[in-house]
């Protein structure tokens, strides 16, 4: 019996170690590749984010935001630019993370399973101008900027696919986003299709036909990895010249 005993405490400490490890600071819960749970960006004032409490994972290190944190911005300029909220890896002292932003973009990682600036994990991102946060709301997945951005204006359907510039309207790691379309022929019907670039040729598009002349569209568009989010629009030849996409909000991958 004490063997047996002794054996299973064994197990156990074994068990323990393979889900913990020890520093001068404490035990540390480790974490699988690309953990991220929640730890979201959320809008505070002009100059100001909020990261609420979360943890995840970083270069291979456990970190944990145990209750709202204020972070002022400070690579805020007078240009339009994304701003990417990172946890500093360097300067972090585990589990408490050192938290910064800039305008430099990350990258997917595959080694580290998350999106990263060296060995630094990305969490968030901001839409900044004018030296100002601009306003957003989210609900820690979804991102709707307050501004939106207006890739097409009194846009001429010609009845076939036509290309829009869009990718600077949402930042690099967006995996989907949100565009409100709207296109009008005063005489007969009315339709538009669109589509992330990368996902135009496929059934990934999406299409609104009316027949009283005025057609409108809002939905979410996948974004494929490592493709650019500029996006490709139809209406029939016959239309006004009034087609309109907006880029209102997208999602992202940390």
């Amino acid at each position: 019996m004490k063997a047996r005993i002794i054996v299973t405490a064994l197990t156990l400490a074994v068990l323990v170690s393979a889900i913990c490890f020890v520093s001068g600071a404490g035990m540390y819960i480790t974490l699988p590749k690309g953990t991220i749970q929640g730890a979201y960006v959320t809008y505070k004032d002009s100059d100001t984010i909020t990261v609420k409490a979360g943890y995840g994972e970083c270069n291979g290190n456990y970190w944990e935001v145990t209750g709202d944190t204020d972070h002022d911005m400070t690579s805020l300029a007078a240009g339009d630019d994304w701003h990417y909220i990172y946890i500093d890896d360097d300067g972090s002292t585990y589990p408490d993370p050192n938290i910064y932003d800039s305008t430099t973009e990350p990258s997917y990682s595959d080694a580290k399973l998350g999106w990263y600036s060296s060995d630094d994990r990305c969490i968030g991102v901001v839409h900044g101008k004018s030296s100002q946060v601009c306003t957003f709301y989210t609900n820690g997945t979804a991102y709707l900027d307050d501004t939106g951005f207006c890739a097409l204006v009194t846009g001429d359907p010609n009845g076939s696919l036509t290309f829009a510039e869009a990718t600077a309207y949402t930042p690099v790691n967006t995996t989907r986003m949100l565009v409100c379309a709207s296109n009008s022929d005063t005489a007969d019907s009315a339709n538009i299709w669109v589509a992330a670039d990368g996902t135009h040729t496929s059934i990934h598009g999406r299409y609104a036909a009316s027949y009283d002349g005025q057609v409108f569209l809002t939905s979410w568009l996948e974004v494929p990895k490592g493709s650019s989010r500029d996006l490709w629009w139809q209406g029939e030849d016959d239309d006004n010249n009034t087609f309109l996409i907006v880029v209102s909000g997208y999602q992202i991958e940390r």
